[in-house]
C-alpha cells in the first residue's frame, strides 16, 4: 500500500496546502513537520511560479514572496529531503508544466522519486496531454493526480475512471 493510499484508507483525508519557501524555505520545513505532527494525512507543497495562472490571489502573492527569497525547485527539493529525515506523510508537488519541462521532466520526477514526493499536481496540464508527464511519474512511482473542474462536464466519467491516487 502506497503512503497516498494509505492516507485514503479511512476514506477523506485531510490535506493541507503550503507555498515552498514563503517566507523561506527553513520556515517551510518548519511547518510542514508541524502539519504533520497536527495530523495532516498528504500535505501539497506548492513550488512556486511566476505565472501562477490557476491560482487566487493569496498563492499568487505566496509565490512572488517565495521567489523574492530566492526560492528554487532545488532548494525544494535539498528541503523536502530534509523533511523525509523525519516525516512519513504522503507529499505532493503543486506545480506548473512549464517549470517541470524547464527543469527537464525526467530529471524532475527522478528527483520526486529520490526526495520522496509521493504525488505531482500539474493544474495546467490537460487531462488529455498526461501522456507528457506520466510515463516519467510511472517510471519513478510518482502519482500524476487528476483535476476535475465543475465546466469539465462530459469528461468527468472518464477523468475519474483513468485516475490515479486522488482526485
Amino acid at each position: 500500500m502506497t503512503r497516498i493510499e494509505q492516507a485514503f484508507a479511512g476514506g477523506k483525508a485531510f490535506i493541507p496546502f503550503i507555498t515552498a519557501g514563503d517566507p523561506g524555505l527553513e520556515v517551510t520545513e518548519q511547518l510542514v513537520l508541524k502539519m504533520a505532527e497536527a495530523g495532516a494525512d498528504l500535505i501539497e507543497l506548492g513550488i512556486p511560479f511566476s505565472d501562477p495562472v490557476a491560482e487566487g490571489v493569496v498563492i499568487q502573492r505566496a509565490d512572488e514572496r517565495a521567489l523574492a527569497a530566492g526560492t528554487t525547485i532545488d532548494g525544494v527539493f535539498a528541503m523536502v529531503s530534509r523533511v523525509r529525515a523525519t516525516c512519513s506523510v504522503p507529499l505532493a508537488f503543486m506545480t506548473y508544466v512549464n517549470p517541470v519541462f524547464t527543469y527537464g521532466a525526467g530529471r524532475f520526477l527522478q528527483r520526486c522519486h529520490e526526495t520522496g514526493i509521493d504525488a505531482l499536481i500539474v493544474p495546467d496540464l490537460p487531462f488529455e496531454e498526461k501522456g507528457e508527464l506520466l510515463p516519467y511519474c510511472q517510471q519513478y512511482g510518482v502519482e500524476l493526480i487528476s483535476l476535475i473542474a465543475p465546466t469539465s462536464g462530459d469528461r468527468i466519467r472518464m477523468i475519474a475512471r483513468e485516475a490515479r491516487g486522488f482526485i
